[in-house]
């Protein structure tokens, strides 16, 4: 095994091409924005759109009913 290293450690490595950090950094942005909409449209969007049916219920609750608790009423023992 270490003949095999002491090998590769006097190989010449090329350098990269000029344009493999704009490739690079391409990819690498195409990948964030598509994870980043995905998970803005599967978690983000849909939680928002819970929080707003909320508030437009209960404004639409208290303009119809002049109550905004969500507590039902006990019934009062006769």
């Amino acid at each position: 095994m270490t003949d095999f290293l002491e090998q590769l450690a006097e190989v010449d490595v090329p350098p990269p091409p000029p344009s493999f950090d704009e490739e690079l950094h391409t990819r690498v942005n195409q990948t964030l924005i598509i994870v980043q909409l995905v998970e803005m449209v599967c978690g983000a969007l849909p939680a928002a759109l819970f929080e707003i049916s909320r508030a437009l219920l209960g404004f639409g609750r208290f303009t119809l009913s002049g109550k905004y608790d969500w507590t039902p009423r006990k019934k009062r023992p006769s």
